[in-house]
């Protein structure tokens, strides 16, 4: 240990570097809605004189580079100039970057450069991040969810988990679609039913950009309500063989990348995971000792010059073992279920350039997972288990076409295979809460079930985008729904968005649009009648305005308004609606294993202010502030605040550049806490007329970090320490009763957390 301390003190206190010139930035340009190789694109690194141009194939080298961060301009006749951030050169590891052009109106040349970049049949709550900008966030752990939290509208349970609250609505609201295939969870030990979890499965060397939308999407997007997470994957080198060897606060893992072939048709990236969190837990004491394990691969080839492949998969393993060793950790253990997992996600996608003016994408999908959770009393008799498989296999077929410079017309169709079997015992529960007028406390009787189900689901879509004179974007969606294991089974959801340019760099944006999700397999199965339950609904009224002053700064203001229905709400539990469900699976409670209907409603409402000051010079960063109000009705008709309102959330994250390869950079939250049922200090009870009357104390978390880089002659070295929540501040996440102590507990963070990160390039 002594060892390590000295050499992480050399790496930081040392002021020398290796470097001089001569790296590179290669790179492809295509256009970015027909996806064709652009020619002739001039290729510039901004501030200097280093220039290039794109060749038939779209491919381009810039050499002779000093290291260092650089943006990199595009331009072209008749498309709109680009210009990506973010660049970083090193002597011994060439950049790689991917840019899509967008045509103008006329073939005029567009003076504007555009930096912000959003999809083009989106006009509202959409937000983009790049590979760096994800990677350097403090407190981030360079981990898609946690850094995403600091968007706008987005909260978060607790400081162990990146489950996404958008805008109110529950963590299993979220879609996740990794290079175009569906992904139920991207997470560890993923929440089943929900899409959060402690930490990400994805490899963030794999990560090119992000988009997320958290509103008014477009039809091309299905079955869930609140949010689209599109992660778009780098290729691997083309030219070189290339590694990456990785210790970051996740874990240790490796990347290994390079071409297929020597005539460069095609590529390939590879890379394992192992977390050292259970050497962590261990010798802290805990009791709880999770561990976990991914793998990624992705081979891209071109089997023509107008047909591509693309292949990609994703797996995990996850274990719990517990620590049980005093009576102590066996009394805290009991409330928390051995969650051990296993799955992949396997794809395959084929990409055809069908003429100048039209392209499609055929892609065949392939999800698995494997849970086992199992809750055991203090006497370690087994009170409940759940042993469940969830396999999808779904084909889908999209078509894009260019009519003219202002029209786009997008179809698509597709169909999922659907199986889960569920074996499930658990013991009758008598909950904690009880209903004043009669005395008594909610149970929630045992259940035993073995079953294997198949099903089918189906869509087709279509989106219409059509521009006038430069000012006015239109777009109309419509998209249908099908699923056969419900009884009501086809569902339509028009949707629609309009953006008007006000004036230079300044918009009014528009959406409103019809948005249906299907029950979690968990829920329809735990009890006969809940396949009567229907696809809920949520209506989105989206209105906004977005003013670029200049190229770097971009500033947003929102405001929005999401109307549930038919949210499936418990029959045994008046109380309870299962918008309040997904942020955690710890407790057998927490399954929702009882009669449920479609009888639940609610709303929220909200707007948001975003202010994202680009990477140029030194400095950069992300002012967000949110205020919003969800509430809902369960079976009972009584008006309650959902669990995850937290009424304002303000983000300040940003860092500046210094000179020798050396960066500083900070996270400050401030979010309002939300409301929790108070609990009788006497015997633990809670009255439900007090359902979530009360509110936790405000969550406050400062998180810091300094980074350094080492460029060598053939490597290139970057160092980094990482401190979250350097106040100390122990912020509380929810209250317990101890029946063993018979007292209140607070859940707390744990504190300062300091990580140290060191990733060696080659």
């Amino acid at each position: 240990m002594k060892n390590i301390v000295i050499i992480i003190l050399l790496i930081f206190t040392n002021q020398y570097i290796f470097s001089q010139t001569g790296g590179k930035i290669t790179g492809r340009v295509l256009d970015k809605f027909l996806q064709q190789p652009l020619e002739g694109v001039t290729v510039k690194l901004k501030k200097t004189d280093i220039k290039t141009g794109s060749d038939a194939n779209g491919f381009f080298t810039l050499s002779d580079i000093s290291d260092g961060t650089y943006s990199v301009e595009f331009s072209l006749l008749g498309y709109i100039p680009l210009i990506i951030d973010n660049v970083i050169v090193s002597r011994g590891r060439p950049a790689d970057i991917y840019a899509q052009m967008e045509l103008s109106q006329t073939e005029e040349i567009v003076v504007t450069a555009e930096r912000f970049v959003k999809p083009m049949d989106l006009t509202t709550s959409v937000n983009s991040l790049q590979y760096e900008e994800i990677r350097r966030t403090p407190g981030g752990f360079e981990d898609i969810g946690r850094v995403i939290q600091t968007l706008p509208g987005i909260s978060f349970v607790n400081d162990g988990r990146n489950d996404l609250i958008v805008r109110g609505g529950s963590p299993a609201e979220n879609l996740f679609l990794v290079d175009n295939s569906y992904v139920p969870n991207i997470n560890h030990f993923g929440s089943q039913g929900a899409t959060g979890g402690p930490v990400s499965i994805i490899n963030l060397e794999f990560v090119r950009d992000i988009n997320f939308l958290t509103g008014g999407f477009s039809s091309r997007y299905g079955d869930k309500l609140s949010s689209v997470l599109e992660i778009n994957q780098r290729e691997g080198n083309r030219n070189r063989f290339m590694g990456n060897i990785n210790l970051s606060a996740t874990g240790f893992g490796a990347v290994f990348e390079g071409p297929i072939d020597k005539n460069k048709n095609g590529s390939y990236l590879i890379s394992a995971r192992r977390s050292y969190l259970d050497i962590v837990f261990n010798a802290a004491g805990f009791g709880f000792i999770p561990e976990y394990t991914s793998f990624q691969l992705k081979a891209v080839y071109d089997i023509s010059k107008n047909n591509s492949i693309t292949a990609n998969i994703v797996g995990n393993i996850d274990k719990v073992r517990f620590n049980n060793d005093t009576q102590e950790k066996i009394e805290e253990n009991e409330n928390i279920l051995t969650n051990n997992q296993w799955g992949y996600v396997s794809s395959i996608q084929l990409k055809s350039l069908l003429s100048s003016k039209s392209y499609s994408l055929l892609n065949l999908t392939r999800t698995y997972t494997n849970f086992f959770y199992s809750g055991r009393d203090i006497n370690f008799n087994e009170i409940f288990k759940n042993q469940s498989k969830e396999g999808e296999t779904t084909l889908k077929y999209e078509f894009f076409y260019l009519p003219s410079r202002n029209t786009q017309l997008e179809f698509g169709a597709g169909g999922k295979i659907i199986n889960f079997q569920n074996e499930i015992k658990s013991a009758s529960d008598t909950l904690f809460t009880y209903d004043p007028s009669t005395g008594s406390r909610y149970i929630i009787p045992p259940v035993s079930l073995d079953d294997d189900n198949n099903a089918i689901k189906g869509f087709a879509y279509t989106q219409f985008t059509y521009r006038f004179f430069n000012r006015l974007k239109i777009s109309f969606g419509l998209r249908w729904d099908y699923f056969n294991f419900i009884q009501t089974k086809n569902y339509i959801s028009p949707r629609t968005s309009l953006s008007f340019l006000l004036m230079q760099n300044f918009s009014l944006n528009l959406s409103y649009g019809i948005f249906y999700q299907s029950p979690s397999y968990l829920w329809l199965i735990s009890n006969p009648s809940n396949k009567n339950l229907k696809n809920i609904r949520a209506d989105h009224y989206v209105a906004g305005l977005e003013y670029i002053p200049r190229e770097d700064l971009k500033i947003t203001f929102e405001a929005y308004y999401k109307d549930y229905s038919n949210y499936p709400v418990s029959e045994l539990r008046p109380y309870f609606i299962l918008a309040n469900n997904g942020g955690n699976f710890l407790r057998p409670q927490d399954f929702p294993l009882e009669p449920l209907i479609s009888a639940g409603s609610g709303y929220s409402r909200g707007i948001e202010f975003f202010l994202q000051k680009s990477l140029t010079e030194r400095l950069y960063g992300t002012v967000n502030i949110s205020l919003f109000d969800a509430r809902y009705k369960s079976l009972d008709g009584t008006e309650r605040r959902s669990d995850f309102d937290n009424r304002y959330l303000i983000t300040i994250n940003g860092g500046y550049r210094l000179g020798r390869n050396w960066e500083f950079s900070s996270k400050i939250r401030f979010y309002g806490g939300r409301p929790y049922t108070p609990i009788n200090p006497t015997d633990g009870t809670q009255d439900i007329t007090q359902y979530n009357s009360a509110r936790l104390p405000d969550y406050f978390a400062i998180d810091i970090r300094a980074e350094k880089r080492w460029n060598f002659s053939k490597w290139t070295l970057v160092t980094y320490i990482d401190i979250q929540n350097i106040t100390g501040r122990k912020n509380i996440t929810g209250y317990e009763w101890n029946k063993f102590k018979n007292k209140i507990e607070a859940n707390e963070s744990i504190g300062i957390l300091p990580t140290i990160g060191i990733n060696a390039m080659f």
